[in-house]
């Protein structure tokens, strides 16, 4: 240290005639009660930069503190604070990768990114009890038919759904208006399995359900073989006139129908063996005691026909009831008259 005497004061001030320590830009510093200079500490006046080459601790004098650091570093990196308020977090892992922590510090997850034009990728495989995805949280139920919405709802921006069940829905997808293709589409190796067209149909490529307001439709090859559901409030199944009933020999469902119930003309309806051939009605017979009340009035009404296994007599139209005709062992057919059973 020097002296210079002040002539405007009359006192002898202290000067500091040491010079700056280091090289031009570094940042003076107390080393050991003498003045110093670092490389690692720099400051640009020209583009007002500070450089450290090390770490940054940030301490507010309490139990914790902060150390801004640069590890394994391959490339420049620039942490830039956008011009808004809020909080900005650092990125860690490759490009498009969803960061995550990972015992406290910033990680990408390598098994989901999300790609330039925003879609988002999800590579994990499924695990025993680890699904790679899974949705945990309560559904919500006892809104509106507007806000009780799905727990996973697919949906196009702009469209709106007001028709969901207030008891919850699982999976929800609402179509724009318009839209003519499948809602939902299961495939093998490229093979449909199971579709939900937009139409209300469901069902493989070739054979599939249509859902109408009072019935169901069955419809192979795009085209409707039966309807099941309600007429005039009764329920009901109905064939095109080509269409059938019909029993396979054994129990493999898909074998070739050897009985069928068919349509023969209008008010007709005949059995075959199969699609060609004459079929047969077997009636069980019974004891002429078991027979129904005939009547029309009260059962079963005329036209009605069956076997009895214990008549006495064989003559055409005789009648047959108990005490009548019966105690025998003759098998006939019978027919009800609307007031009697009669041999015939």
């Amino acid at each position: 240290m020097g002296v210079k005497f002040n002539p405007f004061t009359g006192n002898l001030d202290l000067i500091d005639t040491t010079a700056a320590a280091g090289a031009d830009t570094q940042v003076q510093y107390n080393n050991g009660g003498s003045l110093a200079g670092s490389a690692d500490l720099t400051w640009d006046d020209s583009g007002k930069e500070l450089g450290v080459g090390g770490d940054i601790n940030l301490d507010d004098g309490g139990t914790y503190e902060t150390t801004v650091q640069v590890v394994t570093p391959t490339a420049n990196r620039t942490i830039s604070f956008p011009d808004a308020t809020g909080t900005v977090a650092l990125v860690a892992g490759s490009t498009g990768q969803v960061t995550y922590n990972n015992a406290g510090a910033q990680a990408g997850l390598t098994s989901a990114n999300i790609g330039s034009t925003g879609e988002i990728n999800i590579s994990l495989a499924g695990a025993a009890s680890t699904p790679p995805v899974s949705f945990t949280g309560s559904w919500f139920t006892g809104g509106t038919a507007t806000t009780t919405k799905p727990q996973l709802l697919i949906e196009p921006t702009g469209t709106t759904s007001t028709a969901w069940s207030t008891d919850g829905t699982g999976l929800g997808v609402n179509a724009a208006s318009g839209f003519g293709g499948n809602l939902l589409d299961m495939q093998v190796n490229g093979s449909r399995k199971f579709a939900i067209e937009s139409t209300g149909r469901f069902g493989s490529s070739n054979v599939q359900i249509g859902v109408q307001a009072t019935y169901l439709e069955f419809i192979y090859s795009n085209t409707v073989r039966g309807i099941a559901g309600a007429d005039d409030g009764a329920a009901m199944f109905k064939l095109p006139n080509s269409g059938f009933f019909g029993w396979a020999p054994s129990a493999t469902i898909n074998a070739t129908a050897d009985i069928e119930l068919r349509r023969d003309s209008a008010g007709v309806v005949k059995i075959t063996s199969g699609s060609t051939g004459t079929g047969y009605i077997k009636q069980d017979p019974v004891a002429i005691s078991a027979l129904p009340d005939p009547t029309d009035a009260t059962g079963v009404g005329a036209g009605t026909r069956g076997f009895v296994n214990d008549a006495s007599s064989t003559t055409f139209a005789a009648e047959v009831a108990v005490g009548t005709n019966d105690g025998g062992s003759t098998v006939v057919p019978v027919y009800s008259d609307g007031t009697s059973w009669r041999i015939g």
